[in-house]
């Protein structure tokens, strides 16, 4: 006795299109969300980055007396990671002028992740 049309099933070669199909979706799925995880990664090392560089130019802007010329190199322990910063100090076109640049590095990276320049009077 012959069953039915509908109550045959799927066949084999339906059943691998369909799990083909599934395991595509949950590959680009998987790498979405790998990707998305890398940019927060990425994003938050710019921004606590771009923190050490507005604290150092804070130091450098609030003082009386103009910072020297030149560059001047540290490092700042900050949300658990070091970061190396690199501070120059020029003369701008204006003499009563100087040029503050600050750039901000993780420890373990050569990739500048903020960078800020400024102004200050150099009395």
């Amino acid at each position: 006795m012959r069953l039915p049309s509908s109550a045959e099933g799927f066949s084999l070669l339906e059943v691998v299109v369909a799990l083909t199909v599934f395991s595509l979706g949950a590959l680009a799925t998987m790498n979405v969300l790998t990707q998305s995880s890398q940019t927060a990664g990425v994003r938050e090392a710019r921004l606590i980055a771009g923190i050490v560089a507005e604290n150092q130019m804070a130091l450098a802007m609030l003082g009386q007396d103009a910072p020297p010329l030149g560059d001047m190199r540290g490092s700042e322990r900050a949300m658990q990671r070091d970061w190396v910063w690199e501070r120059r100090i020029t003369p701008s076109a204006d003499p009563r002028i100087l040029r503050i640049d600050v750039r901000v590095r993780a420890e373990t990276g050569q990739q500048i992740l903020a960078e800020l320049a400024s102004f200050r009077a150099a009395r």
